[in-house]
């Protein structure tokens, strides 16, 4: 404020100190940047303006609706949809009465626990091989992103549901996919039972976890091509070794992508449709409790975001202190 007040007080002693007409030239020019600066920010508003009304319109309107659904009884009648205020009765109901849901939460989040860090992993290691000089790496690239363009939510649920496991036929899953013989295996070997089913629950889920990779590896092939070669060089011709390369240049500074390569996979493995809250959700809209399962799509939602902002507040401090 002191600075901006020697400048407005420095801009009139000169324009006092100037003849009227360089007074005019210096009015005019000050004038013009005004009305730049003015224009600047009107365009700025244009262009901004779509994302606003998306944001009303797609967002903020359909959540308050949403959340004004939770609190009422829908009944369907001749003359359209008929609202009947009961308050908190649904989301007292989701945690009190329904023990599915709160059984599915919980299910869902310790499956999360596991299947991310294998996602992020796997996502990590595929990058670093394509990201190395070879033949074929742009036909190999294709190969490992092309699933996130083939696989829609239609498209995984049919390989999974009718070619890995055609239950409606009743036939049994692959031979590659079953961890029967890999149980056994374990638990004869001495091994606790809660690791067993972790490893076995991972192995049965192989399919998936190489078909949610794609987007992360696009993510950290970007994050390598950013690394300048110098540092590479440089730390080479100080003697490092290629584990203390990996460790102390390229995960630190790909650390911020990884992040984000952790948050887009919860939000992917919640929003998925395998997902058995989400199954869930569209069950209660097939059956036409339109204000329970907005009730729980909503309960839902608020455990999502503060599950992202827990596991993005602790990776970030991570992440500075590597920095720093």
């Amino acid at each position: 404020m002191k600075n901006e007040a020697i400048e407005n007080k420095d801009i009139n002693r000169i324009e006092n100190s100037l003849s009227p007409s360089q007074s005019n030239k210096a009015g005019k020019k000050k004038l013009s940047k005004t009305g730049l600066a003015d224009r600047k920010n009107r365009w700025g508003w244009v262009f901004i303006a779509p994302w606003l009304i998306g944001v009303v319109y797609f967002f903020l309107l359909p959540l308050f609706n949403s959340i004004y659904y939770t609190l009422t009884k829908i009944d369907i009648g001749a003359e359209g949809l008929n609202f009947e205020w009961v308050g908190l009765e649904n989301y007292i109901s989701a945690f009190t009465v329904d023990a599915e849901f709160s059984r599915n939460i919980v299910s869902s989040i310790g499956n999360l626990v596991y299947s991310v860090p294998i996602i992020v992993f796997f996502s990590l290691f595929i990058a670093l091989i394509l990201h190395g000089d070879f033949k074929g790496r742009t036909a190999m690239r294709s190969i490992f992103f092309l699933p996130v363009i083939i696989s829609s939510g239609v498209v995984i649920t049919i390989l999974q549901e009718n070619v890995l496991a055609d239950t409606t036929s009743g036939q049994a899953a692959s031979t590659i996919f079953q961890t029967g013989v890999l149980n056994e295996v374990l638990i004869k070997a001495g091994m606790p039972s809660k690791i067993v089913k972790i490893l076995t629950d991972t192995v049965g889920q192989i399919f998936d976890l190489t078909w949610k990779s794609g987007v992360q590896i696009l993510l950290i092939l970007s994050a390598l091509h950013s690394i300048p070669d110098s540092m590479y060089e440089a730390a080479k011709i100080e003697g490092a070794t290629g584990w203390e390369i990996f460790w102390k240049i390229t995960f630190v500074l790909i650390s911020p992508t990884l992040i984000l390569a952790v948050i887009y996979t919860i939000i992917d493995y919640f929003t998925d449709y395998s997902n058995k809250v989400m199954r869930m959700i569209v069950f209660y809209t097939g059956q036409g409790r339109y204000e329970y399962s907005t009730t729980i799509s909503i309960c839902y939602f608020v455990v999502v975001m503060f599950f992202i902002f827990l596991v993005n507040t602790v990776l970030n401090r991570a992440s500075n202190k590597a920095l720093n």
